[in-house]
């Protein structure tokens, strides 16, 4: 049994046969914690090289009762009697002696033999050393047939030590406790690698998603290019319609107008242009001739106005208007 302490147990360890016992004037003595290392047969160890410091830990009297019912049934509020009482221990040889004081109801279950052997519990640390004398009690159920027995337990199997530390569990941990903890070990890697292949949205995109945002980039530019265009046509439209600039040279001012700074350099020429002409277009034949001549006095202002070389000019007579 455990008591509330992390790190030292109150464990039925071991059997005795009532034949050692020792009659005195005061009660009865009996062996209860072998001297040295000793072990059982379901796994348990313990040690007991320091019995002066188990002696010296006794500081009152213990029971004895039946079938350790002081750590099995008194904890759930169920009668735990005494049949007995341990009033002093001694050190022998390296062995625990207890004496034993019966009240009643233990010297009558002695008579009538109705137990033949005793288990004492003692408190111990992780390592198995045992710390001191806790109580004891009559039993039959014994797991070895010599004079140091212990008592079988639901759970006698420790786990290995370097398995405790792993899982973070108590040293008195069962195997059920273990697989909860090894299931849970399994549950929170499963979640870090589900976490590891979600990929991170501000360094990766999917495929899909990244097509989709450059077919709308490139709708976008489209469209944009499309307004420019618009804007611009009708930018030098309304300088022809001015009267401001002819329309045989549209396509000129518009390309000048796609340029960078183009536009603005547009605005301000028209801005402090003269009209030059009507917004009344005649379509007048016009022979190779007459586009390979000289600049016109109005031509040649154009030409000064808009810092264009004669030869730019001459060249865009040949360009068809697109009005």
């Amino acid at each position: 049994m455990t008591t509330n302490q992390p790190t030292v147990k109150a464990l039925t360890a071991l059997c005795f046969n009532m034949m050692p016992m020792e009659a005195d004037a005061e009660g009865t003595w009996l062996p209860m914690v072998p001297a040295g290392v000793f072990q059982g047969i379901d796994g348990r160890s313990w040690k007991n090289d320091s019995p002066d410091a188990v002696v010296a830990r006794f500081m009152k009297k213990r029971p004895f009762d039946m079938e350790h019912s002081t750590h099995i049934k008194a904890p759930l509020g169920e009668p735990a009697p005494a049949y007995g009482w341990i009033t002093k221990v001694e050190n022998r040889d390296g062995e625990i002696w207890a004496l034993v004081k019966w009240n009643e109801e233990g010297k009558a279950v002695l008579e009538k033999q109705q137990y033949a052997f005793y288990s004492p519990s003692f408190s111990y640390d992780p390592s198995g050393q045992v710390l001191a004398l806790v109580s004891a009690a009559l039993t039959n159920d014994p797991n070895l047939n010599v004079p140091a027995l212990n008592r079988k337990e639901d759970n006698p199997m420790k786990l290995p030590p370097l398995i405790v530390a792993a899982l973070g569990i108590a040293v008195e941990a069962t195997e059920e406790q273990a697989v909860v903890a090894i299931n849970a070990l399994k549950q929170d890697k499963d979640i870090a690698l589900n976490r590891a292949n979600q990929p991170d949205l501000n360094k990766f995109v999917p495929i899909e998603t990244h097509t989709v945002a450059l077919n709308r980039a490139s709708t976008a530019e489209a469209e944009l290019k499309k307004i420019k265009d618009e804007e611009i046509d009708a930018l030098v439209q309304a300088a022809i319609d001015e009267g401001k600039v002819a329309p045989a040279n549209k396509g000129m001012f518009l390309g000048m107008c796609r340029t960078e700074d183009g536009v603005a350099q547009f605005k301000a020429f028209v801005g402090t242009a003269p009209a030059i002409a009507t917004n009344t277009v005649k379509k007048v034949p016009v022979d190779d001739k007459a586009k390979e001549g000289p600049l016109s006095a109005d031509e040649l202002a154009m030409c000064r106005a808009m810092n264009v070389t004669q030869e730019s000019w001459i060249a865009a007579r040949h360009h068809k208007p697109t009005y």
